[in-house]
């Protein structure tokens, strides 16, 4: 990343990701949204039809959207902190090192405006996906969901395996408040808490490993023998890690949930495929997995806890 412009925007996510630790920082979304832009417009045109171009355009969206709703009075420290994260991953990930360089494919106008509307609305989906963990809206999700699939079937942004990974990851924490809404509302002081959540966490891990090496055995340069069994079992375990480390947060004040520990192994889960996509490109094999692993976590409760007082809604 030796341009001037991408760097200064890398160091403002990263100053976004810290601002959590200080009170300032209310206007760091708006830097890094400006030198995301700059850097774009410094750029080749044709650079939107390139990673590096369509993560700059994908930053300054999230970033401006990101701003409007701190300015609307949304937890900045939550926005700030988990938008400079994704932020760091994606212009990290996807912004090439030499820069954007022009190519020999020739692209019309139209074809460049077009791009720049698809990475305009993959980044207001990722910020809408950040508010709806905090402020869940049904209209909001439903919006979410037609714009991704939408995106989907008709642009060229799934081919990214990095912003695919964020996106689906990002589906997993913006929708979880309505999985946990469901369940909360049935689920009372039940016996067993500690063994429901062992349990199911042991299920998730074998899960995650499972799907992940059937997955990976349809890969050609890993193959389907002992090669996949390793590659699965380092993914594994590195998801399991971030996860037990997401069940560290009750101690540091999240413990605001009925189940913290379970909460924070969901959470832990739900971005482990982000960080590890900046390691492997092999990430987007652990989704599947770490879905079922979630929907098993945040079901457990009302199967495995006894004794419990199931409240009608």
């Amino acid at each position: 990343m030796a341009e001037t412009m991408p760097t200064l925007a890398f160091l403002s996510a990263l100053a976004m990701f810290l601002s959590p630790l200080v009170e300032k920082g209310k206007w760091l979304a708006t830097i890094t949204a400006v030198l995301s832009l700059l850097a774009f417009v410094q750029s080749p045109f044709e650079g939107i039809h390139q990673s590096g171009g369509s993560a700059l355009i994908i930053v300054t969206a999230m970033c401006g959207m990101i701003q409007y709703h701190i300015y609307n009075g949304v937890n900045k420290k939550y926005l700030n902190g988990f938008g400079g994260a994704v932020t760091f991953v994606l212009l990290l990930a996807m912004y090439p090192e030499s820069g954007i360089k022009e190519t020999v494919n020739e692209y019309t106008t139209t074809e460049g405006v077009i791009a720049i509307f698809e990475s305009i609305l993959a980044g207001i989906v990722l910020a809408q996906l950040m508010y709806n963990s905090i402020n869940f809206d049904t209209k909001n999700s439903i919006g979410i969901l037609l714009i991704i699939v939408l995106l989907g079937l008709l642009s060229n942004l799934v081919s990214y395996s990095e912003l695919f990974v964020v996106t689906i990851s990002l589906c997993f924490i913006g929708f979880l408040p309505f999985l946990e809404e469901r369940i909360t509302s049935r689920i009372g002081s039940g016996k067993g808490r500690a063994n429901a959540l062992a349990i199911s966490t042991l299920i998730g891990i074998i899960l995650i490993f499972a799907i992940t090496y059937a997955s990976l055995s349809s890969v050609n340069r890993i193959g389907d023998g002992n090669g996949a069994i390793a590659v699965a079992l380092w993914l594994t375990v590195a998801v399991t890690a971030i996860g037990l480390i997401g069940m560290l947060l009750p101690l540091f004040g999240f413990d605001e949930h009925p189940r913290p520990e379970a909460w924070g192994w969901r959470l832990g889960l739900s971005v482990s495929a982000i960080l590890i996509s900046l390691q492997t490109d092999l990430s987007g094999h652990l989704l599947l997995g770490i879905a079922l692993a979630i929907l098993i976590s945040v079901s457990s409760p009302l199967v495995l806890e006894k004794g419990q007082q199931k409240v009608a809604q």
